[in-house]
């Protein structure tokens, strides 16, 4: 299977303990191709030079978002058609309209709830750990536009560390904590504010 050269940008932060969200507006960004991320976020020694050689994998995570399948996999339609959302209720929908969120140990997004549609996840590799909110929930949240972001509503609140002396009201919350392994699916309907982590 031949993928073709995918320029990715890719959020990079410190990967140390903060009781703020690392919003993306706070990261580093990298343009990098997929293959250069992959060895990187692997470790690879072949990093010590090139987009990334700044960033020791061990003190920094990254993420790559929003790459569409269609473009990555454009020689390959029938790895379109392996994905089948219609068996979980979105008839006539296949890779073609998916796209890969890819990240390295420790990767993640501030909580945060999208505001249109719905969204699946297929945990491919690795494992995801994701903090769920009912609806109710969202006040003790500190929901927040800023960052502002077409589709999302963030949490002021690290929800992996919060600080409660600053937000006392998020002891009020219950998460539910779900950790995907790869074949699984999480269909969040109906929660609010996820905060995937790794």
């Amino acid at each position: 299977m031949r993928f073709v050269e995918l320029w990715c940008l890719c959020n990079i932060c410190f990967s140390f303990v903060v009781l703020v969200p690392q919003f993306e507006t706070s990261c580093s960004y990298v343009k990098a191709t997929l293959e250069e991320f992959l060895a990187w976020s692997s470790g690879q020694p072949s990093c010590l030079s090139g987009p990334f050689s700044c960033f020791e994998h061990s003190k920094y995570w990254a993420y790559a978002d929003y790459k569409y399948i269609a473009r990555i996999f454009e020689d390959k339609e029938e790895v379109f058609q392996d994905v089948r959302w219609s068996d979980f209720g979105f008839p006539g929908r296949s890779g073609k309209e998916s796209t890969l969120w890819i990240g390295s140990e420790g990767a993640n997004t501030p909580c945060h709830l999208d505001s249109y549609g719905c969204n699946l996840v297929l945990q491919i590799q690795g494992r995801k750990r994701w903090h769920l909110f009912p609806p109710g929930d969202t006040r003790f949240l500190y929901p927040t536009r800023i960052p502002y972001e077409e589709s999302s509503v963030f949490s002021k609140v690290n929800v992996a560390n919060p600080d409660l002396k600053r937000f006392p009201e998020f002891r009020n919350a219950t998460a539910h904590v779900v950790t995907l392994s790869p074949g699984q699916v999480l269909l969040p309907y109906g929660l609010d504010l996820k905060n995937p982590s790794k």
